[in-house]
């Protein structure tokens, strides 16, 4: 045998482990990237999905989607809705992921949460065109858009601090780590703080009284839901979470609430 056929038949041997470890190895590589892309299309899916039919409801209480988009500030509104819902697709969040533990005895929440959402969504667009219970002036529009784009932005940006740890659900992800720098430094709370100031930017848009009432009535589900989640970190996190409730007092709103 051959110096040239011994190595050929040896390098026949070795290949397939070489090839093995490769592809192993763009495995071991590929799958949190995989993980990534799969998490944000989830959240995508989600974000979208729970938006389009909010915004529909909004044009049918309008009653005329041309004229709806007649009016810079309703437009913008539009705006800000499907791009904080694009933008939630890419904070990493777990959606509807109950993680390594969960508690379910707060899911009655969502109850009130949507129902309030769905009326909402409807009445103050369809009073704005009936002219009734508003609040007079453009001036009233364009303040609201402004106070919904900060509003939201807060809850977007608190969402991305939190990443895998955020879920619709009151739960603990695997690797929880309990987050108190950022915007969690001022109030405990700070991603309710954002829905509610869009809710209420979103009302004056539509100069809706009604929406600022809503807005009010929306705040009893969220801090039952803020009760719900501290009980929970107290259980679960102990004197960690008491410490962060001495440090940062405020849970929502500073100096207030």
């Amino acid at each position: 045998m051959t110096t040239e056929l011994r190595y050929i038949q040896q390098s026949d041997r070795i290949q397939p482990k070489s090839r093995h470890r490769f592809q192993h190895f763009n495995r071991v590589a590929l799958s949190p990237l995989l993980l990534i892309l799969k998490r944000t299309i989830k959240n995508l899916a989600f974000g979208i999905g729970s938006t389009l039919p909010l915004l529909a409801l909004v044009i049918w209480g309008w009653g005329d989607w041309t004229t709806f988009f007649s009016h810079p500030a309703r437009t913008g509104v539009i705006i800000l809705a499907l791009a904080g819902a694009i933008a939630y697709a890419f904070s990493g969040s777990s959606g509807l992921g109950k993680g390594r533990r969960e508690d379910p005895s707060s899911r009655w929440i969502f109850v009130p949460l949507i129902i309030i959402a769905i009326v909402f969504a409807w009445l103050p667009p369809h009073l704005d065109h009936l002219d009734r219970w508003t609040i007079d002036g453009d001036a009233v529009r364009y303040t609201g858009l402004i106070i919904t784009a900060i509003g939201g932005f807060l809850r977007v940006a608190t969402i991305f601090e939190l990443g895998h740890r955020f879920s619709i659900f009151v739960a603990l992800q695997p690797d929880h780590r309990l987050n108190t720098d950022g915007f969690y430094r001022f109030v405990r709370h700070p991603s309710y703080l954002g829905a509610l100031l869009a809710m209420a930017g979103w009302a004056l848009v539509f100069r809706s009284i009604v929406g600022l009432l809503l807005t009010a009535a929306m705040c009893m589900p969220i801090i039952a839901r803020i009760r719900a989640e501290e009980e929970f970190l107290v259980q679960e996190v102990g004197d960690q979470y008491r410490e962060y409730q001495r440090r940062t007092r405020w849970r929502l709103l500073l100096l207030i609430y």
